[in-house]
């Protein structure tokens, strides 16, 4: 599995566009920890940050 992050970054953002809130795109990642892995939504919680930062 490779780097995510840009593709990331574009589905935040458009998800945010649709109208969900910063805390449920948190909490929806939240709730991939037993599917994807700690590290790995830990990572995307990162991308997160720096979406909700820029905008």
């Amino acid at each position: 599995q490779g780097d995510t992050a840009d593709q990331l970054q574009v589905h935040l953002n458009g998800a945010l566009n649709v109208g969900l809130t910063k805390t449920e795109v948190v909490e929806t990642m939240i709730h991939c920890i037993p599917y994807i892995g700690f590290p790995r939504v830990l990572n995307g919680l990162t991308v997160a940050r720096r979406v909700f930062e820029t905008r």
